[in-house]
């Protein structure tokens, strides 16, 4: 009895011990899920802030990447192909190419017919780089001015690289800084501003047509009508003249002067500029249309203001041309380059200044339309409008600047 005493009291000793790890062992069990949910909660909030920080840094990059990630609204496209800085960005006469020159003397053809443009050729001569470039009417030559020979060369655009079908010497004595082919395909013209027969015609040969004078110590832009019938050239006086270039009975050839962009007050035109004449454009039918035609002028001055010109006029009896507009440059600076838009009616002007940038106005009524700031056009050198078969936008600007950019601008934001 003795032994079932003892077999008792260590049964419920071992019931006892079982009941207290029992009991401790659920308690630990218990708590456990208190402990865990912390890293759950914490985790989340702690990879939060991780992943918006790199977010903000790049949007709160500098101002290089801003104008890397945001282009202007007008700007329709823009390319650049040359390693330095550029000389000269025409568009061909049929608005599907334009011919660039630079001091790294690349010539470069860009088919601009499709966005974004491409080049259809980069040729680069030895020894001396091109200062100016003009494509022929059909866009099948190319004509280029050297700068340190002053040597002109013609190139068919398919096998330039077989080299020069024609070359000729242009006789200028100073820096040759333009070159254009007539859109009739009748001649080519070079232009010095520096040199007292600023201007010489050549025909596609290399045959020299004739010198022109301007009269002034120097000039600062010369321009061809759409119709091959005139050239003007803007000076440091207050006017533009004009001369023309034609057939009569002694043939095709210079004709001479034909009259003046100058409004004389009190004549049948309206008072003219108070200043130099920088720049000079024509507006008129594009021959891409297969309709050539000239019937407006513009000029832009010193004296800050942009006027357009009737020349529809009867100048071989005396009649001066007409100012029909003036429009003031928004903060009154002088204009350095102005243009006005192809058509039997142009719509649009533009003009641009170191001061106000690039500025669009609607024909015939003056109004201001847009304007665009240097830092996005640059140093505007050249520029002039072409009318491009990329829809729903008919009518562009192309603008150059010296840092290599060719730039395509609507008038107004699409």
């Amino acid at each position: 009895s003795k032994r079932r005493m003892d077999a008792t009291i260590v049964g419920v000793i071992l019931a006892i011990a079982a009941c207290i790890a029992a009991f401790l062992f659920l308690g630990k069990s218990e708590k456990t899920p208190e402990k865990t949910p912390p890293p759950v909660v914490v985790a989340p909030a702690e990879a939060k802030p991780a992943a918006v920080k790199p977010v903000v840094s790049k949007i709160g990059g500098g101002k290089k990447g801003k104008k890397e990630e945001k282009k202007h609204p007008q700007c329709r496209f823009q390319f650049k192909g040359h390693a330095g800085a550029i000389t000269c960005s025409r568009v061909s006469m049929t608005g599907k190419m334009v011919a660039t020159t630079g001091e790294d003397r690349r010539l470069i053809l860009w088919n601009i017919a499709e966005i974004p443009p491409t080049q259809t050729l980069n040729l680069q001569p030895e020894l001396d780089h091109g200062a100016a470039i003009a494509t022929s009417p059909d866009d099948k030559f190319f004509a280029v001015v050297f700068a340190r020979s002053k040597e002109v060369k013609i190139y068919p655009s398919k096998g330039a690289k077989d080299g020069a079908h024609v070359s000729f010497a242009s006789k200028h004595i100073t820096d040759v800084t333009d070159l254009i082919w007539s859109y009739s395909g009748k001649y080519l013209l070079t232009f010095a501003m520096k040199d007292k027969d600023a201007v010489r015609l050549w025909s596609p040969r290399g045959e020299p047509m004739g010198t022109i004078n301007p009269g002034a110590l120097e000039a600062y832009n010369v321009v061809l009508s759409p119709d091959s019938r005139f050239i003007s050239i803007a000076t440091m006086q207050c006017d533009a003249k004009i001369w023309e270039v034609g057939t009569d009975k002694d043939g095709f050839g210079f004709k001479g002067k034909a009259m003046e962009l100058a409004g004389r007050t009190g004549g049948s035109g309206s008072a003219g500029h108070a200043s130099a004449v920088h720049s000079v454009d024509f507006g008129g039918c594009s021959p891409a249309n297969l309709v050539t035609d000239s019937s407006t002028a513009a000029t832009g001055s010193k004296d800050g203001t942009c006027k357009v010109w009737n020349i529809a006029v009867r100048y071989r009896q005396n009649e001066d041309p007409k100012c029909i507009l003036t429009v003031d440059q928004p903060d009154k600076q002088p204009i350095s380059k102005v243009a006005i838009s192809r058509g039997k009616i142009a719509k649009y002007l533009a003009t641009w200044s170191a001061t106000a940038g690039l500025v669009f106005w609607g024909l015939p009524s003056g109004e201001k339309l847009s304007v665009v700031g240097t830092e996005d056009t640059g140093h505007v050198f050249h520029m002039e409008w072409f009318e491009s078969e990329i829809e729903p936008h008919h009518h562009m600007l192309l603008c150059a600047s010296p840092d290599g950019r060719s730039q395509a601008w609507l008038p107004v934001p699409p």
